[in-house]
């Protein structure tokens, strides 16, 4: 059997490993779904470290292009029918999203603190 002091050092090997694999404790991933050419949902209000799964369900491919607070831009790729492109989101503030294929897909992401 194992001694006391092993018994805890194996739940903390197991606990660690299971943080590691649902990431920041509290943290949570919110889907978006790029379909009908439309992100939806197009509004969306999340927490600092919470994530975006944007996932394409139109048979055409999108783009995913993040405007910051600060103005700068990230294009975090094309998706492809049944893609998924999760966007990590640290800081609070407004993000506008768009397709750079498609102008009139757009969405707005607040950023709050946790």
């Amino acid at each position: 059997m194992f001694q006391p002091a092993k018994r805890l050092h194996l739940a903390g090997i197991i606990l660690f490993s299971f943080l590691g694999l649902t990431g920041v404790a509290g943290a949570t991933e919110y889907p978006v779904d790029q379909r009908d050419l439309r992100f939806e949902p197009d509004m969306l209000t999340i927490k600092a470290g919470d994530s975006v799964v944007f996932t394409d369900t139109d048979r055409i491919t999108h783009d995913v292009t993040i405007v910051n607070p600060d103005g700068t831009s990230q294009d975090k790729g094309m998706s492809t029918f049944n893609q998924h492109i999760t966007v990590k989101f640290d800081k609070p503030g407004v993000y506008l999203v768009h397709c750079r294929i498609h102008p009139d897909m757009k969405a707005t992401i607040t950023v709050g603190t946790p």
